[in-house]
């Protein structure tokens, strides 16, 4: 018998014998045998029993089955946490001791060598007590060995001092002077502090007078009277002709920004008013300082509270931003190194210096400041290399480093940004200063509303002799009238491919305002 028929009820049991058999009976005979509705009523009877009695034992078996996985769940899981976690502890405690171990033997063993090591007057003892009392002993050495330098250097200050006591109460030896230094320092108080129209001038002492002028034009010898130069028959044989002179540059100064002067006057006070030069290298910024110097006095300046000279006079070495910086970038925007600090830069009076381009780049190749473009003696100025290219021109100026394609555009552009600037200024030439230069000065000093000498004197000698490399090779008075007296020598060093290039690229409009004239091509 199997499970089914076990769990049904004994009378669900004997109806399904009985049909059963019935059933088979009569399939035997080839024919079903009637059923009643009695018997069909029983049938379906037990087999609802049989289904419900299945449910039933399903159910059953699975609320038991359900009952002992929550009961085994709730006392295993408890067990498996804490088994996990003595575990977990246990381990690391073990690590923990494990290191600190691990670290007392390390600490032992560098104690007891490192200051066993150091101390080897005592090499048969060891143990970390013994490095303990040697560190002991050693610090107590250095303690003692620095209150001994202290005590030491206690005595040699006191006798300085004593010393000093000492030397303050003797007599000092008054140095006597005599009629000629006295004489010379008055001189040289006088040249300081007392008006320029007034002073005597040391280029006027034993003063030339040059009455045989050898042929020589009446104007240039007035620039060499100025200088205190003596002409002779040698000299003059080798100075440009007045019309060689005039055929470059004209018979008149060439100064713009005139117009700004009265502007200047209005807004700046007469205390206030400074003057200097400003223009790229090699263009006579050195020379318009001396001469500027030596013959201009604004005499509000001597009590002003804004800036000093040493004339005391206004006249001033270089813009506070730098004479040689590009004015777009770094007026009110940079302090120059020297005669910058503290200044008040909108109240600066810049005269701007140009030269001729050719002139102006043998110069740089004679002396090429900041400036590194490929040239050498043999090639120079070389504006363009052997394929045409332009030699790229790399300028240091106060802030940093600005690359042009040659010299020629830096030349270019420098002057094209000046002539953008819309603040007071005078822009002259070079060449108006070597040629005309009491008449170019006394017009910037007019234009601050400064004090022009009676006695006009020019620098002779070079602007720049001051002693400084980056001033060797520069011109003196009498080697400028030679160099750019000559229109042979504005050409010097241009190869064909150079003066191609400058023919085409120089800014035609700043050649013309400035009165200079382009040379012929080459054939």
């Amino acid at each position: 018998m199997d499970r089914t028929s076990r769990d049904r009820p004994p009378s669900a049991r004997h109806t399904s014998r009985l049909s059963s058999r019935l059933s088979s009976s009569h399939s035997r005979n080839g024919h079903r045998a009637p059923q009643d509705n009695h018997s069909n009523s029983s049938l379906k009877s037990s087999r609802e029993n049989r289904r419900q009695s299945k449910r039933t034992t399903r159910s059953n078996s699975d609320t038991s089955h359900s009952r002992r996985n929550s009961n085994g769940s709730k006392k295993t899981q408890p067990a498996e946490r804490s088994g996990s976690g003595g575990n977990f502890a246990r381990w690391t405690i073990t690590v923990v001791m494990f290191l600190a171990i691990a670290d007392l033997i390390v600490l032992w063993t560098s104690i007891d060598a490192t200051i066993g090591d150091q101390n080897g007057d005592m090499p048969h003892q060891t143990g970390p007590e013994v490095g303990l009392h040697q560190l002991t002993e050693k610090r107590t050495t250095d303690i003692q060995f620095q209150l001994m330098n202290d005590i030491a250097r206690k005595q040699q200050e006191q006798a300085k001092q004593e010393h000093e006591q000492a030397k303050q109460q003797r007599p000092k030896k008054r140095r006597t002077r005599s009629e000629s230094d006295i004489r010379r320092i008055d001189e040289e108080r006088r040249r300081r502090y007392v008006p320029i129209d007034k002073v005597k001038n040391v280029a006027k002492v034993n003063k030339v007078k040059n009455t045989d002028t050898f042929g020589v034009n009446e104007h240039i010898v007035k620039i060499l009277t100025a200088a205190n130069i003596k002409l002779d028959e040698e000299l003059a044989s080798q100075l440009p002709t007045w019309d060689d002179i005039v055929s470059m540059y004209g018979d008149k100064p060439i100064i713009h920004g005139l117009e700004t002067c009265q502007t200047y006057r209005d807004t700046v006070v007469p205390a206030d008013r400074m003057l200097g030069p400003a223009g790229i290298f090699n263009t006579g910024t050195n020379l318009l300082f001396e001469l500027m110097k030596a013959n201009c006095n604004i005499k509000e300046a001597r009590t002003s509270s804004t800036h000093r000279e040493p004339h005391r006079n206004g006249m001033r070495f270089q813009p506070p931003w730098g004479k040689h910086n590009p004015p777009s970038n770094y007026r009110d925007q940079h302090v120059a190194k020297f005669w910058g600090e503290g200044i008040n830069q909108t109240a600066f009076f810049p005269v701007v210096m140009i030269k001729d381009f050719y002139h102006w780049a043998g110069s740089q190749c004679r002396h090429s400041y900041t400036t590194w473009w490929d040239h050498d003696e043999d090639r120079c100025p070389n504006l363009v290399n052997a394929y045409n290219h332009p030699s790229r021109t790399a300028v240091r100026f106060g802030r940093g480093t600005q690359y042009y394609d040659s010299i020629l555009d830096l030349w270019n552009k420098y002057y094209q940004e000046w002539e953008e600037q819309t603040f007071p200024h005078l822009t002259t030439r070079y060449e108006d200063l070597l040629f005309h230069g009491e008449e170019v000065t006394k017009i910037a000093c007019d234009c601050v509303g400064g004090a022009f000498t009676t006695n006009f004197a020019y620098v002779e000698g070079s602007a720049k002799e001051n002693g400084l490399p980056i001033h060797n090779g520069a011109n003196g008075l009498i080697k400028a009238l030679l160099q750019y007296g000559k229109s042979a020598n504005r050409l010097s060093g241009f190869t064909d491919r150079d003066r191609l290039y400058a023919s085409k690229t120089l800014d035609s409009d700043l050649v013309n305002r400035y009165g200079y004239s382009a040379p012929p091509l080459p054939t």
